[in-house]
């Protein structure tokens, strides 16, 4: 017989909204009971290590999470229409639905959707069993063929990926580069375009720090920064000042740092990142300058060595270039066979075309390929291969 209870929790921490949920079991002993509290606990926690502890007599009891307690519940067995889900479907009926399936298939399908999902920490449980039913359903009433209990598990199981992804897609996680936080653009939006109006702290800030720091800085250094601020142009802020262009970098560039020492101060100064847009004038007028090649084509093309012409017949020539043709690999097979021969390696005997006539002789007239082999000391595999023409022969020696 098919039990519900109203389970509330004190105080409310395990439910989205605040307000009881209804539990239904089908046995309503205290095991069962303490299962299903148990369930709807760890899918709010959203953790595993969720143990319940039931008073069956009181109906109550308290969640513990770590060995901790977290929140006490109430069960309130109450009259429940026969079948009644979390989600607020009718499950537990073999009425059949379609394709052969019941609405008590759909139910299980459904639970083992939420059970073996991934998402188990995201989202209440509630919520991602209906969103798992419909996504059943969907593929149940769009399907041409009866699909098979895994085509449906899959359905239910990617509606369910897809709901916790959009979800966490709307609160701006970063699914391209997991763990980095929620995505720039995300935040700059909700935090500037879409302010109801733009925040002036940045502007109050900047303009008392410029009124602050300014006179701090050398009258070189504020007379090179108006200089640059004036012309937009390095070459031109330099000729302004009187200084070379590299004397007027070293201006900027330690005036730019005593800025961030002050700006930061009490605090480790930021480094200099970026890089200034500004470059020198396009429109220079003087000989020097318009003889100045960019920095991308002042490379001088070289002519480099000639083409080196290959010497065939030699083992360098098969080692270092690579040549396969037949003299190169014929001078490197008989360097390696020297070689090896200077090191005290013997010549590797072999059967001649002569010999392998005798032994073609031998064995017409009936004596056994194994006899030959013992008799000339050599493998039997190694004159089989010759005979059947696998291997072949040495030329005999001049």
């Amino acid at each position: 017989m098919t039990t519900s209870y109203t389970l509330a929790f004190d105080p409310p921490v395990l439910t989205a909204t605040g307000h009881a949920r209804t539990l239904t079991t089908a046995a309503g002993t205290p095991a069962d009971l303490a299962q299903e509290v148990h369930r709807h606990a760890r899918g709010a926690l959203g953790s595993r290590t969720v143990d319940v502890r039931l008073d069956a007599d009181l109906l109550t009891g308290t969640v513990l999470r770590a060995h901790a307690p977290v929140a006490a519940f109430t069960l309130t067995p109450h009259a429940a229409a026969r079948g009644e889900t979390p989600g607020g479907h009718r499950g537990r009926h073999s009425e059949p639905a379609l394709h052969g399936y019941t609405l008590d298939d759909l139910h299980h399908l459904s639970r083992h959707v939420v059970h073996s999902d991934r998402w188990h920490t995201a989202g209440d449980i509630e919520d991602r069993y209906d969103t798992a039913w419909h996504a059943i359903v969907e593929h149940l009433l769009t399907a041409e063929q009866p699909p098979t209990r895994h085509a449906l598990f899959q359905a239910g199981l990617r509606g369910s990926d897809q709901s916790v992804r959009q979800r966490q897609q709307a609160h701006g996680y970063n699914h391209h580069q997991p763990g980095t936080g929620t995505r720039p653009r995300f935040e700059g939006y909700w935090t500037t375009t879409a302010a109801p109006t733009p925040s002036p702290e940045d502007r109050v800030v900047d303009r008392h720090a410029l009124a602050q720091i300014w006179p701090q800085l050398t009258p070189r250094q504020q007379q090179a920064l108006t200089a640059l601020a004036a012309t937009d142009d390095y070459q031109q802020a330099a000729a302004l000042l009187g200084v070379t262009p590299g004397t007027f970098n070293v201006l900027i560039s330690k005036a730019r740092r005593r800025f961030l020492a002050l700006w930061h101060e009490g605090e480790q100064p930021s480094r200099i990142w970026g890089t200034d847009r500004r470059v020198g004038s396009r429109t220079a007028t003087t000989p020097a300058a318009a003889k100045r090649r960019p920095p991308t084509r002042a490379v001088t093309r070289r002519t480099g060595r000639p083409e080196h012409q290959l010497v065939h017949g030699r083992a360098s020539t098969y080692s270092n270039h690579a040549c396969r043709c037949t003299p190169c690999t014929k001078a490197a097979t008989d360097e390696a066979r020297e070689r090896s021969r200077a090191n005290g390696a013997t010549a590797r005997r072999r059967i001649t075309v002569s010999q392998l006539a005798d032994i073609r002789r031998r064995r017409v007239a009936g004596e056994s390929v194994t006899a030959i082999a013992a008799e000339l000391q050599f493998a039997d595999t190694y004159l089989y291969r010759l005979l059947n023409g696998t291997r072949q022969p040495a030329p005999d020696p001049a």
